[in-house]
């Protein structure tokens, strides 16, 4: 598996944490998961500068 085939399962999983979270935001896992679903979101970001850095 490639950079970009892993940057884009971070994203795609983020976006679902994000959808997840977001429709059960009254329960408390909920607004947990939408805080993991957005800082997942920068996985990818910090995944590329560690392989040009790296």
């Amino acid at each position: 598996m490639d950079a970009f085939h892993i940057m884009i399962v971070l994203l795609i999983s983020g976006f679902l944490l994000l959808g997840i979270g977001f429709n059960n935001r009254e329960q408390e896992w909920g607004i947990w998961l939408t805080g993991l679903g957005a800082l997942s979101m920068f996985a990818p970001l910090y995944f590329k500068v560690f392989i040009e850095f790296g």
